[in-house]
C-alpha cells in the first residue's frame, strides 16, 4: 500500500452548495508528486450534504483522493476535525475550512514550508493579509487576550490552514483536544509551548454560499470571542 504523504481534513457542516466546488478546486491543485488524501467530514449536516457528497464522488475516477467521514449528530467544529484526524493515514496532517474562503493551494504551500524545516514539532499556519479593519480588530483583540491571560504570543488564531506532523498529533492533540471552536487555539498553544509556529501569508475570500460558522457578521464574531475567552480561562485553570 502506498504511503500517504498528507491528509487534509475538511469539516463540512451544511456545505451542500459548496461541495462540488471544493472537490473540483482540490483536484486542480494537488501536486502530482504527492500521495494526498482529502477527508471530507460531514459533521452532522442538516441539509443535503450527504447526498451531494455521494453523487459528486461517483463522478470521479475510481482512484480519486477523497474520503468521507459521516457524523450523524454535530458535536462541535473541533469534534468534526478530530474525527477526520482519527481516520487519517498521512505522515503529515492538516485541516482547513470547507467554505472556500481559504484557497486549497495554501495547504500545499504549507506542506512545502513544513518539508523544508528540520525542527521536530513544527506547525505551519496561514496569516491573513489585506483584511478589513473591523476583522483585524477582532483578531487583534483575541491575540491580546491570549497574551494577557496565557502569556503566549499567538497571532491570527482562526486563520487556515494548519499543518503538522503525525507525531505532533499523537503527542499533543489526540487525547486532550477540545471539541468546539477552541481547537484552533489549543493546537497553537501546544505548538507555541512545545515546538515552533511558522506563519505564511494567505488571503481569505468571501464565501460562495452560506455564512461563516465562526465569523462573518458582528454577532457571530462576538460569539466566537466569547467562546474563546471562556476556553482561555478554562485552559489557564487547567495549567495551575
Amino acid at each position: 500500500m502506498a504511503i500517504v504523504d498528507i491528509s487534509v481534513i475538511l469539516p463540512c457542516y451544511n456545505e451542500a452548495d459548496n461541495i462540488s466546488h471544493i472537490i473540483s478546486k482540490f483536484m486542480a491543485v494537488i501536486p502530482p508528486q504527492l500521495n494526498a488524501e482529502i477527508i471530507l467530514v460531514n459533521n452532522g449536516s442538516t441539509d443535503d450534504s450527504q447526498n451531494v457528497l455521494e453523487n459528486e464522488l461517483k463522478k470521479l475516477r475510481p482512484a480519486h483522493p477523497f474520503r468521507v467521514v459521516e457524523i450523524k449528530k454535530n458535536k462541535g467544529y473541533g469534534f468534526g476535525i478530530l474525527s477526520g484526524l482519527a481516520k487519517a493515514k498521512g505522515k503529515v496532517l492538516a485541516w482547513t475550512h470547507a467554505d472556500l474562503q481559504t484557497n486549497p493551494k495554501d495547504v500545499f504551500e504549507a506542506y512545502k514550508i513544513f518539508s523544508s524545516s528540520h525542527e521536530k514539532f513544527i506547525l505551519v499556519k496561514g496569516k491573513r493579509k489585506n483584511r478589513p479593519f473591523a476583522e483585524d480588530f477582532f483578531t487583534s483583540g483575541m491575540q491580546w487576550l491570549v497574551w494577557v491571560i496565557l502569556r503566549r504570543n499567538i497571532n491570527d488564531i482562526n486563520a487556515q490552514p494548519k499543518l503538522f506532523s503525525r507525531e505532533f498529533y499523537e503527542k499533543f492533540l489526540k487525547d486532550q483536544s477540545p471539541h468546539d471552536f477552541s481547537l484552533d487555539l489549543f493546537i497553537l498553544y501546544q505548538a507555541d509551548k512545545f515546538g515552533t509556529i511558522l506563519d505564511f501569508p494567505v488571503f481569505f475570500n468571501k464565501r460562495l454560499h452560506g455564512e461563516a460558522k465562526g465569523g462573518g457578521s458582528f454577532k457571530t464574531r462576538l460569539k466566537l470571542i466569547q467562546r474563546t475567552l471562556t476556553y482561555i480561562l478554562k485552559l489557564r485553570r487547567s495549567l495551575k
